[in-house]
């Protein structure tokens, strides 16, 4: 049964509406004004709202923004004695759904009231299954990833631009595509960009496109991650490394919504949300002269952050067990178990790198592991040895060639797999084709 609220002056219109709809199972209130419109949407759930555009104390089309208001607002349809494409095209733009002109049928009203209802559910079920699958890499119970969780629920249906702060390896990606996919943009692109993986015009270049012969090297036009994120999501991790020179460039894209490609001189429109994310503390970037002070305000319209794993070892348990099915799958090989041990060693550690390290000390693990079991000793890693002599601080006369540099890793490698060349091949994360290349190359095979 769904509660529905009809919104009209005429008094057979309420009576038909309550009649029809009552009959087919609704819960059914009318009203003959937006006064009681709004009475009854400020002290009840209501699921669908038939709504005349002519009403004596305000217009129908004008008042669709209150009766749209918060969170999971109502679906609305417009009725109209005189409809018109512009009413409608009005209408839509401000969130009705349809609308339904006048005289109608009761079969016309079950019809269309229908349609809304099963379209809403089916919008419900989507938005609730796009949430969990933005949160299926968000791992942990514990109380910061509750909050950290809450808050994304809050922000994820704004456009506002967000900041996301927080150590290396904390996941701050997750984060946003996490505020990306629950949101209403969760069907159109997100774009990420690693702001310090490219310096000077390519960034440009990147983020705001270019034209044709714009520098050296530009032999074709090239639109910008911006553009491409239109109607979507931008995420621009390590904004801290974005050099100064652009900043005031991205600044007028946040503030109106235009980019001007290289060698342009024509502004394009974009629509894209911008969220960003650093492990640097901008604010002693601003005192440095590195970071522009009126671009971080236009960044952290809503601050995000992410919490470091030390704050949540009850989630390391429940990571871990993550992290070793996932990397199972990988490996191709069968379900491993982590003993009540391992865990408690794994809960003891700090992990400075966060989840980021403790996800490759359990893929370590799994690649190396002989049994279906991860014991202490497989999750506490190779003891710590002196370093190879390739890899010291070079400070005599011989500098290593890369090809030294890359024999002598091997060498370790295999010699960290007691020999086995699938597992070598999976921690250097080449395929073994390559490493019986690398072997024969540096004539290791025999060694």
């Amino acid at each position: 049964m769904s509660a529905i609220l009809v919104v009209d002056d005429e008094r057979g219109i309420r009576a038909l509406c309550s009649d029809v709809l009552g009959r087919a199972g609704h819960d059914v209130e009318a009203v003959d004004a937006a006064a009681g419109a709004l009475a009854v949407v400020a002290r009840r759930r209501v699921d669908l709202i038939l709504c005349d555009i002519n009403l004596p104390d305000q217009d129908g089309v004008s008042l669709l923004p209150r009766l749209l208001a918060g969170d999971n607002p109502p679906a609305v349809l417009l009725m109209t004695a005189f409809p018109s494409i512009d009413t409608a095209v009005r209408g839509m733009k401000l969130g009705a759904r349809d609308y339904l002109g006048k005289p109608f049928s009761p079969d016309e009203l079950r019809l269309v009231v229908r349609r809304a209802l099963d379209e809403d559910e089916l919008r419900r079920a989507h938005g609730e299954l796009t949430k969990r699958l933005a949160y299926g890499s968000m791992i942990g119970d514990s109380p910061a990833m509750q909050q950290l969780r809450e808050t994304i629920d809050k922000v994820a249906q704004s456009d506002a631009t967000v900041l996301i702060t927080g150590e290396s390896g904390t996941g701050k990606e997750l984060v946003a595509r996490a505020l990306h996919f629950a949101g209403r943009r969760a069907g159109r692109s997100f774009t990420p960009v690693n702001c310090g993986a490219l310096v000077g015009t390519l960034l440009d270049s990147e983020l705001f496109g270019h034209l044709r012969g714009a520098f050296t090297g530009a032999d074709t036009a090239k639109r910008g991650l911006f553009v491409a994120a239109d109607g979507g999501t931008l995420f621009l991790d390590e904004i801290g490394e974005l050099p100064l020179e652009l900043q005031p460039k991205l600044l007028r894209a946040l503030q109106d919504g235009e980019v001007k490609p290289v060698g342009g001189a024509t502004a394009i429109r974009v629509d894209a949300r911008v969220i960003a994310a650093t492990n640097r503390s901008l604010d002693d970037a601003i005192r440095a002269g590195t970071f522009r002070e009126d671009l971080f305000y236009r960044l952290a319209v809503i601050t995000i952050e992410v919490p470091p794993l030390r704050n949540r070892p009850g989630d390391i348990a429940q990571l871990a067990r993550h992290f070793a099915e996932d990397a199972a799958l990988r490996a191709e090989r069968g379900r491993l178990e982590l003993t009540e041990a391992a865990i408690a060693h794994l809960a003891a550690q700090p992990w400075p790198g966060n989840v980021r390290e403790l996800e490759n000390a359990i893929e370590r693990a799994v690649i190396l592991a002989t049994g279906n079991v991860l014991d202490v000793a497989d999750v506490a890693g190779p003891r710590p040895q002196a370093p190879q002599p390739a890899f010291q601080t070079f400070t005599g006369d011989h500098i290593p060639s890369l090809d030294e540099l890359e024999r002598a890793h091997i060498l370790r490698v295999l010699e960290l797999c007691e020999g086995q060349k699938t597992k070598a091949a999976a921690l250097l994360r080449i395929n073994r084709t390559t490493l019986w290349k690398k072997l024969r190359q540096y004539g290791i095979d025999g060694e």
